[in-house]
């Protein structure tokens, strides 16, 4: 275990105590700055240990015991800052898509290898995607398709700078990029791209990328 104080903290969440095991002594005995602070095997577990652990990611296998840990992501959500990256043995896209409109920001497969485990997790916890371009093109498909909201007042549009639109336009175009390739687009560092998004977040009234890139479809800003 890291114990370095900026060590990425870690929630691990899996019916087969097997499971659980390989993933804990995969990140603990690795050399990347992570740290497994929680563990649970069941949706009641994860609700009562995510509202209380300070965690960054949370690893989420998508059936506990029978039950589809989809359907509590947005109380997970909504109880813990942390990202969530859904584990899965299966390949139903309909239920992947699901977990990620519900908001996780990526999807890892039971039988990835451990490079790819850790590499998803320093990924997601930097802020961008773990998902394949097939995958984000119908959850953008599906959403933009859905039934639109009333329009938001222009007032939110008008607070943006130029730089920010600038960023949006961006994104919109390249959507699929990681954010340090994004950064290199836009000539700033991801330091100053990161203070970008969270300003245009908080402005939007959006909480991600994948959602920022669906607000900004609907309302055709930065095309």
């Amino acid at each position: 275990m890291s114990d370095n104080a900026s060590a990425i903290r870690v929630m691990l969440v899996d019916d087969h105590q097997t499971m659980l095991w390989g993933l804990t002594k995969l990140i603990e005995s690795s050399l990347r700055r992570m740290q497994i602070v929680a563990t649970a095997s069941s949706c009641d577990e994860v609700l009562s240990s995510c509202q209380q652990a300070n965690v960054d990611i949370i690893l989420l296998d998508l059936d506990l015991n029978g039950e589809s840990s989809i359907d509590i992501l947005p109380a997970i959500l909504q109880r813990n800052s942390a990202r969530v990256i859904a584990l899965t043995g299966v390949r139903d896209r309909d239920l992947l898509d699901m977990a990620v409109a519900r908001g996780a920001r990526g999807i890892l497969r039971k039988d990835a290898n451990a490079e790819l485990v850790l590499k998803a997790i320093e990924k997601v916890h930097d802020g961008e995607l773990w998902l394949d371009r097939e995958t984000l093109g119908r959850v953008f498909g599906q959403m933009l398709g859905s039934p639109q909201k009333k329009p938001e007042k222009n007032d939110a549009h008008a607070a943006l700078t130029q730089k920010e639109l600038k960023v949006i336009g961006t994104l919109v175009q390249c959507g699929g990029l990681h954010n340090r390739e994004l950064a290199k687009e836009l000539f700033v560092s991801e330091h100053t791209l990161r203070n970008h998004l969270t300003s245009i977040y908080c402005k939007l009234n959006v909480a991600n990328r994948l959602e920022l890139y669906v607000y900004a479809c609907k309302h055709k800003l930065g095309i």
